[in-house]
Parts: structure tokens; C-alpha cells; sequence
């Protein structure tokens, strides 16, 4: 058993000393936060330069001058209504997150939550 553990591992070093490293054509981006694409994939979406296509209507604006504001109680509360939810009522507004109550797709109350920083929006 050992031994041909042994085996197995020197055939699969060797069988990597001897591939040849291929040049990478393909760019990859890692974002945190805001989604971005290549394309617009609906109308109001901004175009960022440097990042792409983002959804202008759930995260708000995106660069340097959006860093260190908050968006307003307001503005959270329309971006979950835009997610789908239905009668959504204020908890509570206190940054870093807003909470909210409001009915999802399937009739049922939920819990919702928003970021003040970024306008990520989940459920609770």
C-alpha cells in the first residue's frame, strides 16, 4: 500500500515537472461587493470604468466618492422593495445595517436586511 502511494506521488510530480506552463489569454477579476459584468444586462445599469457593468438601481453609486457615505434609511427601504419584496416597513436605520419588515414572494413576513455602506440587501 505504501509503496504504491509512493509510486503514485513520483509519477504525478513528474508528470507535473514535465508540463509545459501555457500562457493564460483569460483576465480574472475578483470583486467583493458589487457584482460587475462585461455586458449591460438591463436598462439602468452604469457602466464603471476599470470594473464594468453594475446594477445601478440596487447598489447606488460606485467609486471613490461613495466611500465612507452611507446611503439614507430611504434609499435601503427602495432597494428592497426593487428586490421583490412587498410592503416593507422601517425596524430600525442604524448604520453599519438597516433592518426592515416586509412580505416576500411567497406571502410570508420576513426579516430583511440592508448595508449601509454598499446597499447589499439579504434576507434574515
Amino acid at each position: 500500500m505504501l509503496k504504491s502511494l509512493a509510486v503514485a506521488g513520483t509519477i504525478a510530480l513528474s508528470a507535473l515537472a514535465m508540463s509545459s506552463g501555457a500562457d493564460a489569454k483569460t483576465r480574472v477579476g475578483i470583486y467583493f461587493g458589487v457584482p460587475f459584468y462585461d455586458y449591460q444586462a438591463g436598462p439602468g445599469w452604469r457602466y464603471s470604468e476599470g470594473y464594468g457593468w453594475y446594477d445601478y438601481g440596487r447598489y447606488g453609486e460606485f467609486g471613490k466618492r461613495n466611500r465612507g457615505r452611507f446611503i439614507s434609511c430611504n434609499e435601503a427601504r427602495r432597494l428592497v422593495d426593487r428586490s421583490g419584496y412587498n410592503a416593507v416597513r422601517t425596524v430600525e436605520c442604524g448604520a453599519p445595517t438597516y433592518t426592515f419588515r416586509a412580505i416576500n414572494r411567497n406571502g410570508k413576513r420576513v426579516t430583511v436586511y440592508v448595508n449601509a455602506r454598499s446597499g447589499a440587501v439579504w434576507r434574515g
